[in-house]
């Protein structure tokens, strides 16, 4: 088992940690719902490099990459983070909640491969990365000192999260992901993965590839990702309606959304032109915000 740290060097460590928090008589778990999925057979590159929009032939042993998988008609099914642990192995991050819908749209392609796709018993934590205490597993370097971690249940990080903590940390940086909700709905360029390295357009074919290049080569995508801010009593449900105030007509829908002080901030695929329009979600008024981190352009 292996550690990934930046510069991707390896470590290996051992240590326990009582992985619940209590708040009053509360008990929290800190461990997302996210599932580790693992890839096994003499031909998981060929198999991975066809089905998502990364280049798994000539990726590096131990180098976590993020992409995603698409239906035929270009459609994001889910988001990913992936690692190669040997020439036949790959471990993956996706949703809980769309982990048997992928399972059962890789079932075909799976069928006729040396490649079996099984649920690792692993889990994952957001973290902020305060120490070198890590436990035994996988760690993903991500921006303003975070970072994910795939382990054992037996060792989780002492430097853990809460996953509301990390899902404002992944809503503010612009980390768009795929939950039950959004399966099939958006083209990747709607969620800015284009923009965000999650896409090689230069590897070839894979699902979806011709729509996803085609808008890449030959058109602009007319929606994008943005962040807006709402003030609301009530938390927007995923795929709620932005709608233009002048027009009255829907210019894009929420993807996710988190509590952040006394509003809510929405990662949204909408318009290109929405900080130009006057807009609305639930009747009340949504103004964009700056994503941290990256830019969107």
């Amino acid at each position: 088992m292996v550690i990934i740290r930046h510069g991707w060097s390896v470590t290996e460590i051992r240590k326990s940690f009582d992985s619940d928090v209590t708040y009053g008589n509360k008990i929290v778990s800190q461990n997302l719902t996210d599932h580790i999925l693992s890839f096994d057979g003499t031909d998981v590159r060929d198999v991975l490099h066809g089905q998502t929009t990364r280049n798994f032939k000539t990726l590096d042993l131990h180098k976590p990459i993020d992409g995603a998988f698409c239906d035929l008609k270009g459609r994001v099914i889910t988001d990913f983070t992936a690692v190669l642990s040997s020439e036949a192995t790959a471990l993956m991050r996706v949703s809980g909640t769309v982990a048997a819908l992928l399972q059962e749209h890789l079932a075909k392609y799976l069928m006729f491969s040396k490649t079996k796709m099984t649920t690792h018993d692993w889990q994952c934590w957001g973290c902020k990365d305060r120490s070198d205490s890590l436990p035994t597993g996988i760690r993903i370097p991500r921006e303003d000192g975070h970072c994910e971690i795939w382990s054992s249940p037996s060792t989780p990080p002492t430097d853990a999260i809460s996953p509301d903590e990390w899902l404002l940390f992944r809503v503010t940086h612009g980390m768009a992901r795929i939950n039950e909700h959004s399966v099939g709905k958006y083209l990747p360029q709607d969620l800015n993965y284009d923009l965000n390295g999650m896409i090689d357009f230069d590897k070839g074919c894979y699902t979806g590839q011709e729509i996803i290049a085609r808008l890449h080569y030959r058109g602009q995508p007319k929606r994008r990702l943005s962040l807006l801010m709402v003030s609301s009593s009530a938390q927007p449900v995923n795929d709620a309606r932005i709608i233009n105030r002048s027009t009255g007509k829907s210019i894009g829908s929420v993807i996710e959304s988190v509590r952040d002080e006394d509003a809510y901030l929405c990662l949204c695929e909408v318009v290109t032109d929405v900080a130009s329009l006057d807009v609305e979600l639930d009747g009340n008024l949504a103004k964009p915000v700056p994503v941290l981190g990256k830019t969107n352009d």
